[in-house]
């Protein structure tokens, strides 16, 4: 049934005034461990991939409604997921997947640093990937356990894209996001639809540097904890420190070398540590919306960043949904004239059994546009018409 007959069956039941269904959560699937991203190829697909934070890869059947027994990948030999922040953190599908059966993987490898790798889906029916089929792509190197990142995915422009977070510790110790010799902090992209493990886009602001790691396209970032495109618009969740959480959203040209702040900057404001904080870097893209650390309902300690919906409910569609980790506040916002307007809070809206949800570790959006919210205790709910 459409949200538009839905709507207007709740309006007749009740007469009068029109009383409009709202959007709330069903549970989708549950019984997972430590879920922290779910994913499909573009187009039409009759799965969902579900990561889970030791190291494997589970397989949701739509037709059938159930969660496959058997991973499709096992890599828990070679992930390190003892940190909060560590594990198996983000997949993305190649543009071409129906014809290269290729996907990429984040991870906190055994010793503790940031790995992005390409493996190969065989096309012979069988849901079972060979972890043999690694190939290895990008490696940083992570100074501590925790500000691991964990997102890529494939921009407008068919290049990946990888957000690293700054290596770790409190107020980047090591200025690793404003330093442009290594790749903690930052926005990579990075061609992979050649012959090689990938090569670096001639366009890259950086290739000409010297000393600066051609990988690099915006740097600046502390933790981005998802991301997502809306057409050629990057949304970024970017973890704070102390005070405040922040969305920063760009335009893909916009992108190109923007520099996000941090250390120096945190949401609009000055890091308060002293020798860390300080003016506006050049090229800085300042945030379009940030809150500050708390436990009200416009408060919270750790943002995830989620996505523009683009679903069957036409009352959410342009609506870029967003939440905090730890408190499990959920809100929206439209990205309107270069600015976040008309925010809202859906929290209420999206207690299950009278609670909130918490640990939020990720959104996910399945090839139709509709969203889910991912908790990291174990269950994934859909953002449904009531």
């Amino acid at each position: 049934m459409s949200p538009s007959i839905k709507h207007l069956i709740v309006a007749s039941l009740v007469g009068g005034t029109p009383v409009f269904a709202a959007p709330s959560l069903d549970l989708f699937v549950d019984d997972l461990k430590r879920p922290t991203y779910m994913t499909a190829p573009s187009g039409s697909s009759d799965y969902l991939y579900i990561l889970e934070k030791e190291g494997y890869i589970r397989v949701f059947d739509r037709k059938s409604g159930k969660l496959l027994d058997t991973p499709l990948l096992d890599i828990k030999d070679r992930v390190r997921s003892k940190s909060n922040e560590q594990g198996l953190l983000g997949m993305a599908f190649s543009p071409t997947f129906s014809k290269d059966r290729r996907f990429y993987l984040y991870y906190t490898d055994s010793k503790g640093h940031t790995q992005v790798s390409r493996f190969s889906y065989p096309d012979n029916g069988k849901l079972e990937v060979d972890p043999a089929s690694e190939e290895k792509l990008v490696h940083a190197e992570q100074p501590y356990g925790n500000h691991n990142g964990g997102w890529i995915d494939f921009g407008p422009d068919g290049m990946l894209y990888i957000g690293t977070g700054d290596g770790g510790a409190a107020n980047d110790p090591k200025n690793n996001s404003q330093d442009l010799s290594n790749l903690l902090g930052k926005m990579l992209r990075i061609d992979v639809s050649t012959d090689k493990a990938y090569q670096v886009p001639s366009d890259n602001p950086f290739v000409n540097q010297k000393d600066a790691a051609p990988e690099i396209f915006a740097y600046g970032l502390r933790n981005p904890w998802r991301c997502s495109w809306s057409g050629d618009l990057m949304f970024i969740g970017d973890v704070g420190q102390n005070k405040w959480e922040e969305i920063n959203v760009t335009s893909l040209n916009q992108l190109k070398g923007a520099n996000f702040g941090w250390r120096l900057r945190e949401g609009y404001h000055e890091t308060p540590k002293k020798g860390v904080g300080g003016d506006k870097p050049e090229n800085n893209v300042e945030p379009v919306h940030e809150y500050v650390h708390g436990g009200g309902p416009d408060e919270g300690l750790s943002v995830t960043g989620g996505y523009v919906y683009r679903g069957s409910i036409s009352e959410l569609k342009g609506l870029y949904f967003f939440a905090d980790y730890t408190i499990g506040n959920v809100w929206t916002f439209e990205y309107k004239e270069g600015k976040a307007q008309n925010l809202k809070s859906w929290t209420k809206d999206f207690e299950v059994d009278g609670k909130k949800i918490t640990q939020i570790s990720s959104f996910a959006e399945d090839p139709q546009g509709e969203l889910y919210i991912i908790s990291d205790k174990g269950s994934i709910y859909q953002i449904v018409d009531k």
